[in-house]
C-alpha cells in the first residue's frame, strides 16, 4: 500500500470574479437605477434603457429615438404574455436562454411565443436559440405548427429544417395526417 500526499498551494486565478451576465442579472433583479418600466398583463417590469438599447435595435429606436416612448417612464405592452416578456428580458440582460423548467405548461407553445417576441424586438440570437429548442422537440405531430411559426416569424433556419423533415417520405405520410 502506497499513500501519496500532494500539497497544492492556493491558485489566485481560481477565484475569478463572475461574468458580466451575473452582474447584469443582479441589476435586473434589484431594479437599481432603472429608468423605464414595462407593464405587461398587469405586471410591472423595471428595466434600464441603455441595456435594452444595446441589445435590441427596436428598443434602441423606441427608448432612445424620437418615438413618444423615449420620454415615457412606463410603457404598456400588449400581445405578449408576462412570462414571455420576463424570459426575454432575462435573456437581454444575461444572454441566458430560459431554463427547461421555465416553461412548465405547454413548452412548445411558450417557445413559439418567445420566438415571436425575439422577432418583434430583433433579438437574432434568441431567435436562433428558440429555433434550436423547437427543432429539438419536433415530431410528426408538431412539425406543421413549427413550420408555420418559422415562416411567420422569419426564421429561415428552422423553416429549412422543417421542410427537410417533411421531405422524408415516412415523415411526410405521418405528418400529413395531422
Amino acid at each position: 500500500v502506497m499513500c501519496v500526499v500532494k500539497v497544492v498551494p492556493d491558485d489566485p486565478f481560481d477565484d475569478i470574479p463572475p461574468y458580466i451576465q451575473s452582474h447584469l442579472g443582479a441589476l435586473l433583479d434589484s431594479a437599481d437605477g432603472s429608468d423605464v418600466s414595462f407593464v405587461v398583463g398587469g405586471e410591472e417590469f423595471p428595466a434600464h434603457r441603455a441595456v435594452l438599447a444595446a441589445r435590441s435595435p427596436v428598443f434602441k429606436a423606441q427608448l432612445l429615438g424620437s418615438m413618444a416612448d423615449a420620454k415615457m417612464a412606463s410603457i404598456t405592452l400588449h400581445d405578449i404574455a408576462p412570462t414571455t416578456f420576463q424570459a426575454m428580458l432575462r435573456f437581454i440582460y444575461t444572454d441566458e436562454f430560459p431554463a427547461e423548467g421555465g416553461f412548465e405548461d405547454s413548452p412548445v407553445e411558450k417557445l413559439h411565443d418567445l420566438l415571436a417576441a425575439a422577432d418583434r424586438y430583433a433579438l437574432d440570437r434568441l431567435k436562433l436559440l428558440c429555433a434550436r429548442k423547437l427543432w429539438d422537440s419536433v415530431s410528426v405531430d408538431t412539425v406543421a405548427a413549427t413550420l408555420s411559426c418559422a415562416e411567420k416569424y422569419s426564421c429561415p433556419e428552422l423553416k429549412t429544417k422543417c421542410v427537410d423533415f417533411f421531405a422524408d417520405d415516412k415523415n411526410f405520410k405521418k405528418a400529413v395526417l395531422t
